[in-house]
């Protein structure tokens, strides 16, 4: 009896994921310590939320939501270049003995004197135990302008879907070492909410972030260790009534 009530209270936790995370799944070590700023993000992973990255590379992310042992969220991302067009393609599979869910998607974006376009197509697909997978496509749309110190990005994700989200960001390097950002977050089914993050560089290779959002009050602290190419990271995102998210990536940037 007591393996059947963990295993239903498993379960109610991975369905009510969705609502509780803001609506758009945020899996990367990057976005879960950033809150989805993508201004501040160098990770190929956030191709899955922002179709104006504008950067190449491999990266590969594991995700705890909520701190549940009995969900396994996993992700590969790859970014490739031809002049001043970018393909990205990738995929985050969440898994649990009586649930998944898959979100592969494809990316092109045109990157030229700083200004970036792109849109992404989404398949997403999910099943609950052993009934048929049920099919659901979306897209997301974006725009963005980086040039030195100052950039700014509009996004339009998941168009088409109940998840639906509109963000306007900006960022802004406060010194050489720090970087700030703040947006506003618009979404379908939501309320409206604000959130800040903050990058401070400690060290050639080691990177501290932060960051804040009001609605449902939450913070995202993350470490990432570069001491090349590539990157590992991790991070940890508190929530009002459930346990911290926690997530480590992997990156490569080429």
């Amino acid at each position: 009896m007591l393996f059947i009530k963990e295993r239903y209270l498993a379960l109610l936790l991975v369905i009510l994921i969705s609502p509780l995370a803001a609506s758009v799944d945020e899996y990367s070590a990057m976005a879960n310590a950033v809150i989805g700023l993508t201004l501040l993000s160098d990770s190929v992973a956030d191709y899955s939320i922002s179709p104006v990255m504008a950067i190449t590379g491999l990266s590969a992310n594991y995700h705890r939501p909520f701190n549940s042992s009995k969900v396994t969220v996993l992700g590969l991302h790859n970014a490739i270049s031809r002049s001043n067009i970018h393909l990205a393609v990738g995929t985050n599979y969440l898994h649990h003995q009586d649930y998944s869910k898959h979100d592969p998607y494809l990316n092109i974006n045109y990157h030229f004197h700083g200004i970036s376009l792109g849109a992404t197509g989404h398949m997403s697909y999910d099943a609950i135990q052993l009934e048929d997978a049920e099919y659901s496509f979306s897209y997301d749309l974006g725009a963005a302008y980086n040039r030195g110190d100052y950039g700014a990005e509009v996004k339009l994700l998941r168009a088409d879907s109940d998840a639906e989200q509109v963000s306007y960001s900006m960022k802004a390097a406060l010194s050489p070492d720090v970087t700030t950002a703040a947006g506003y977050v618009m979404e379908k089914n939501y309320k409206d909410y604000f959130r800040v993050g903050i990058i401070a560089d400690l060290h050639d290779f080691v990177s501290l972030y932060g960051s804040w959002q009001n609605e449902p009050n939450r913070f995202g602290l993350g470490v990432k260790i570069k001491p090349d190419r590539w990157g590992l990271m991790y991070s940890i995102r508190t929530h009002s009534s459930l346990d911290p998210s926690h997530a480590i990536s992997l990156d490569i940037n080429w």
